[in-house]
């Protein structure tokens, strides 16, 4: 699915613990980089309402972080993944087309 969002603001994550279902300590979460987004596809209709994180992928990173903000991008959307903490927000994975 290709979708042309617009980026309102940058996200930085930090790495944090993973704790198991008995709250102890599992590992690590690996540090992130996300572009919270605002739908702007075509039609309008079809937008979806909420908030959406883009989470970067290193090589995209050196390409639109710090440059990106208040601009469009068109995404190429393979999965979208819902968050495992409280407040369950949309994340779109996949690959920057262009940005606009």
């Amino acid at each position: 699915m290709i979708m042309t969002l617009e980026v309102l603001k940058q996200q930085h994550n930090k790495a944090r613990e993973k704790k198991d279902k008995d709250g102890k300590p599992d590992g690590m979460y690996p540090e992130s980089f996300s572009l919270v987004c605002l739908d702007k596809s075509m039609p309008a209709k079809h937008r979806m309402e909420e908030m959406l994180n883009y989470r970067l992928r290193p090589e995209e990173k050196a390409l639109v972080w710090d440059k990106a903000e208040g601009k469009l991008i068109e995404i190429g959307v393979s999965k979208i993944r819902h968050s495992e903490f409280g407040d369950k927000k949309a994340t779109m994975i996949g690959e920057i087309i262009k940005v606009l």
